[in-house]
């Protein structure tokens, strides 16, 4: 599937009216032992796990327990709550998953929404320390467009002049293995800016609200699935 960088939109409202319904209805009751059940299991390795905007681990935990229960050595970021890539968090993010891989080696990172271009973004600085990276519904491409809110007016809180470079790291391909998810039914995120078509990644199609994915029992078992795939790669 080819992304649609070029006409990157901001999700309809029907969408963003349907995210704000998830938001006040009840979480959905996973079968967490029959998803634990049915997942390969872990080689141990470890996983790093980034929450969204405006979120922190709490955010993270039950995929934590999740990846803890199939066989990994889970971890959250330790860095409070993501308000975006401010020098401050970007410099404690490098330097959390520099002690995670010195600890444990090459580290996965699992990466929601904006967690998910801290991922790439830590990816394409320190390939030798990442293991892969799993972004789930995170706006690759033009993400200050992609957003359902205008974000352009606070990019001076993120970093100013060095935003664009930024962009274009996490916007080229990957350096190691690399799967994208988006879904269709997103009403926060464009789910086109999503996908990844680049030949070191796949793309996933999920369902569900953006507000949901990180309580999402697609999520889960996709999650389960690419961790315990070979590790390749490029040039291999």
């Amino acid at each position: 599937m080819s992304s649609t960088t070029n006409d990157a939109h901001r999700p309809s409202m029907r969408l963003t009216a349907a995210e704000a319904l998830a938001m006040i209805l009840p979480s959905p009751r996973l079968p967490m032992a029959a998803l634990v059940a049915a997942a390969p299991r872990g080689d141990g390795h470890a996983v790093l796990a980034l929450p969204g905007l405006g979120h922190g681990d709490p955010y993270t935990a039950l995929v934590r327990d999740f990846l803890t229960d199939i066989g990994y050595a889970a971890f959250g970021w330790e860095l409070g709550v993501n308000f975006g890539p401010t020098e401050h968090l970007v410099a404690s993010a490098t330097a959390r998953l520099t002690d995670l891989s010195d600890r444990h080696g090459p580290v996965s990172i699992v990466g929601f929404s904006l967690g998910g271009l801290f991922a790439r973004l830590l990816a394409a600085r320190m390939p030798d320390r990442v293991r892969r990276i799993i972004t789930v519904c995170s706006p690759i491409h033009e993400p200050a467009r992609s957003f359902w809110l205008p974000m352009a007016p606070v990019f001076h809180h993120w970093g100013g002049d060095d935003l664009g470079r930024m962009a274009e790291e996490i916007r080229h391909p990957m350096p190691v293995p690399c799967t994208a998810l988006f879904s269709r039914e997103d009403g926060l995120v464009n789910w086109s800016a999503c996908v990844d078509s680049s030949e070191t990644a796949d793309s996933i199609e999920i369902t569900g609200p953006h507000v949901l994915i990180a309580q999402s029992a697609d999520v889960l078992t996709i999650l389960g699935t690419t961790l315990a795939r070979p590790l390749i790669r490029n040039g291999e």
